[in-house]
């Protein structure tokens, strides 16, 4: 056995890899990142880790195919809970049952946005002028995180060497 094995076609193809490079640096444009690197560990850290944790263990790993909510709607949702302070949404262990995608979508928006508010990323003046552009750059955020993470790998593992 060797010391390094040959790759078993494990990991992102090549062309979800261009995906998210290039969705990557759209995000980059939308968000307060000066590099990829930034852009990197903010996704790595507590800051949005955890509401796409939440968001996977209670609704991905159950509902992989479902359909993409409508950007928009979902944006000016995730604005108006975070507005009117919607319980619904911004309570630690809300109740989940009978979400809908939009639902689950709006909630990880808005801890993802109410979190990173706490942490400075973005101020209360800034969210009153630009709430609905900071709701949709998180959206896509989450269809990154999606593509980055949920793609079919076209050279799957095989069981004989």
């Amino acid at each position: 056995m060797s010391a390094n094995p040959p790759s078993l076609g494990v990991g992102p193809s090549a062309s979800t890899a261009l995906l998210s490079s290039q969705h990557e640096r759209l995000i980059l444009e939308l968000l307060p990142f000066t590099d990829s690197a930034k852009f990197q560990e903010w996704l790595n850290s507590g800051w949005v880790r955890g509401s796409w944790l939440e968001l996977d263990a209670d609704f991905l790993a159950k509902v992989r195919n479902a359909p993409e909510p409508d950007k928009a709607r979902t944006a000016q949702a995730s604005k108006d809970a975070i507005n009117s302070r919607s319980q619904k949404f911004l309570v630690y262990h809300p109740d989940k049952t009978n979400w809908s995608v939009e639902d689950h979508h709006v909630r990880f928006i808005v801890t993802v946005i109410q979190d990173n508010m706490l942490k400075g990323l973005w101020s209360e003046s800034e969210w009153k002028k630009k709430g609905i552009d900071i709701a949709k750059a998180v959206f896509e955020v989450l269809c990154f995180l999606k593509s980055s993470c949920y793609t079919i790998d076209p050279q799957p593992p095989r069981y004989s060497q």
